[in-house]
């Protein structure tokens, strides 16, 4: 609207002066005067009302411009804070500041007891509200994933002031907005109560909308959050076990025969570990005199002694093949059978390392009772290889073992020697005698075998050649 037509309108008459000087001719210069003055003082004030319209619109931008800050604000503490507690407590003085409502509440749905509870209400300090799925405002937001503004509660047949009534609390006017996850599933609400002055407005629901993105984006990254830490926990304890199996795997796999070891890493659940005939050369050693030896000395140097030179043994029979298959006190059982058909040339060059070392350590320590002397025996031939099962009411053993007559006749041939000889029967004699020296010593008897048995002693071999060096003194 123009300058002329606002004093037409506020003054009409001057318009009718105005218009009865001109229709006389005769314009007064005092009349135009007054006109001008007139003008001019509307056109202040039409400027002052121009002024007051832009600083109006001002502060409202300047409250908008607030309450973005408030919600950007927000979004960036939902990236850096990933405790639940602290994180909502803060979101929820946000929203209260940015709605200026007295109270706001975070519900979400518990499937087990069908209800809706408050992960964290402002005002009620740690007590928790639990109220029906399917009552009061909260339930129907819930129920039909709508947003609703509630300007008179208590003229609202949706109201339930249940909640009012044990906490203390009045409520006027309620804005609320479901919660979606990432299925877009309604997984509880958010609530403000109260607004400090006047009614919730649809620019308050747009704003509490922004927020319950927030609140929804912030439970889901506290719950892929909480799936990582379960995650890593999980992994962490799967790596103590593996390192815990780990190290009784290494602690078990000294009292396992290396083939036993190796079928079970390759195939542990199906493990088949039935004897079947197989072709073997049995070597059976032993301290000669041991049990006076641990009659008559210290226990601690008696064992010390046989860690020592059983580590020297044990490293001959790795050499060649063998696998310890049993430790009994004083003696070995070693199984030769992975080298067929040369597996009892194996054995015997084990046993001539062994008797090397032997005479090694005994020139190198001393020991109060004097040497140590081996009976040492082979025996060559079929025996059935692979597990014996024991069971009781007390459990289940399994043994790693060759058993036969051939198994047999190698413990007994052992009994024969003595002195750190080398005795071997026809079966391994058979197979060596075009390697080693052997000089025959008859027949013999030997104790639980029916027929007589040939035995020889086996002097050397040129093809060993050992160099001894270490310590394993055991003082």
């Amino acid at each position: 609207m123009g300058a002329d037509a606002l004093l037409f309108t506020h003054y009409p008459l001057l318009l009718i002066l105005v218009t009865k000087a001109q229709d006389l001719g005769r314009t007064s210069k005092l009349v135009f005067r007054y006109f001008q003055l007139v003008q001019e003082g509307i056109a202040v004030d039409e400027q002052h009302a121009r002024t007051f319209i832009r600083r109006k619109e001002d502060s409202l931008i300047r409250e908008k411009i607030r309450k973005h800050a408030i919600l950007f604000q927000v979004g960036q503490i939902i990236t850096s804070e990933m405790n639940l507690g602290p994180l909502f407590e803060l979101i929820m003085d946000q929203t209260n500041q940015v709605l200026g409502s007295s109270r706001s509440t975070v519900f979400l749905y518990d499937h087990n007891k069908e209800e809706l509870w408050s992960l964290v209400a402002t005002g009620m300090g740690r007590d928790e509200i639990r109220i029906p799925a399917d009552q009061g405002i909260a339930g129907w937001v819930f129920r039909n994933s709508l947003p609703v503004i509630i300007n008179n509660a208590y003229e609202d047949t949706r109201f339930c002031s249940e909640v009012d009534k044990s906490s203390g609390f009045q409520t006027r006017n309620i804005l609320c907005v479901p919660l979606f996850n990432r299925r877009k599933e309604c997984i509880g609400l958010l609530q403000a109560l109260n607004r400090d002055s006047g009614d919730f407005s649809n620019d308050d629901l747009d704003i509490l909308k922004a927020m319950a993105q927030y609140v929804s984006v912030a439970l889901e990254n506290s719950r892929l959050f909480e799936e990582v830490k379960e995650y890593s926990q999980r992994l962490r304890e799967s790596l103590l076990n593996l390192e815990t199996l780990e190290k009784i795997k290494s602690q078990l796999t000294k009292f396992v025969p290396t083939s036993v070891a190796k079928l079970v890493e390759q195939d542990p659940d199906n493990l088949s570990m039935q004897k079947e005939p197989a072709d073997v050369t049995i070597l059976f050693i032993d301290i000669q005199g041991f049990s006076t030896i641990t009659q008559g000395f210290d226990q601690m140097v008696v064992n010390d002694m046989v860690e020592c030179h059983f580590s020297k043994y044990l490293e001959c029979v790795r050499r060649h093949g063998g696998e310890v298959n049993e430790v009994a006190g004083d003696g070995l059982m070693v199984i030769f059978k992975e080298k067929e058909g040369i597996h009892a040339k194996e054995a015997v060059l084990a046993a001539m390392e062994i008797i090397k070392e032997n005479e090694w350590l005994n020139q190198t320590y001393s020991y109060p009772w004097g040497r140590v002397d081996l009976h040492l025996g082979i025996n060559s031939g079929q025996a059935w290889v692979g597990s014996t099962k024991m069971k009781s009411l007390a459990g289940e053993r399994w043994t790693y073992t060759a058993s036969g007559v051939v198994t047999v006749v190698a413990a007994r041939i052992g009994a024969e020697s003595e002195q750190t000889r080398l005795y071997i029967g026809p079966g391994t004699y058979s197979r060596v005698q075009d390697d080693f020296e052997c000089e025959p010593l008859g027949e013999r008897r030997l104790k639980n075998v029916k027929d007589p048995i040939s035995l020889f002693w086996v002097k050397g071999s040129k093809r060993l050649e050992q160099k001894y060096e270490g310590d394993c003194s055991p003082y």
